[in-house]
């Protein structure tokens, strides 16, 4: 074996450990906020993960960078159902259900919901690759049925982002409620576009 053959063997050694290890502590993450939340201790996470606090900071510099890894998997999720969503011959109820989702996926323990919102902030200067997939699809959904006339013309998505994620946040607790809330929600958008004027009259 050549001393290059050796570098490229050490290199991809260091890459596979740096791997595992952010698989450990994404795993380590994901268990302890489940149990605390996400304010969870971060020294908590690395011990469970089995690493040192300075290796968390390293793949992780922030408590929302941390977070936010662990909603790729909802972004992701969120993604395909959107797309999935397109092909429903009823707009509005293909983005409620969309929006139903969101809530179930942002709500896996206390915290979620907030992080995601700040994730999915319109206008973050850089957002996450599974976060923007997921909002451009989800905005997909929006805008047709905003031109089916499901919801209002001067509505925005990211309104309709704060309103899932409000209802989010405050059923982290009892989710039981979110479906209640979110159909109240509806309710009141359906009826409001109802009362707008139609402008080609």
């Amino acid at each position: 074996m050549t001393s290059d053959d050796t570098q490229t063997a050490q290199v991809r050694a260091v890459r596979a450990d740096v791997r595992r290890n952010r698989a450990r502590l994404l795993a380590a993450a994901r268990e302890l906020f489940e149990r605390d939340g996400a304010g969870g201790s971060l020294e908590g996470v690395a011990r469970l993960a089995g690493v040192g606090i300075g290796t968390l900071y390293r793949h992780f510099p922030t408590r929302q960078d941390l977070l936010e890894a662990l909603l790729d998997d909802v972004y992701a999720d969120l993604t395909v159902r959107a797309r999935e969503l397109l092909e429903s011959p009823a707009p509005g109820e293909a983005f409620t259900e969309w929006l139903r989702r969101f809530i179930a996926g942002t709500t896996a323990f206390p915290g979620m919901a907030a992080s995601a919102l700040v994730s999915l902030r319109e206008g973050r200067p850089d957002p996450g690759t599974a976060c923007r997939t997921a909002r451009d699809a989800g905005e997909a959904l929006f805008v047709r049925a905003q031109k089916a006339g499901d919801v209002p013309g001067d509505a925005s998505f990211a309104d309709a982002l704060r309103l899932a994620g409000a209802i989010a946040v405050v059923t982290e607790h009892e989710p039981e409620a979110a479906d209640r809330l979110l159909a109240l929600a509806t309710v009141g958008l359906l009826a409001i576009s109802a009362s707008f004027p139609d402008e080609s009259e």
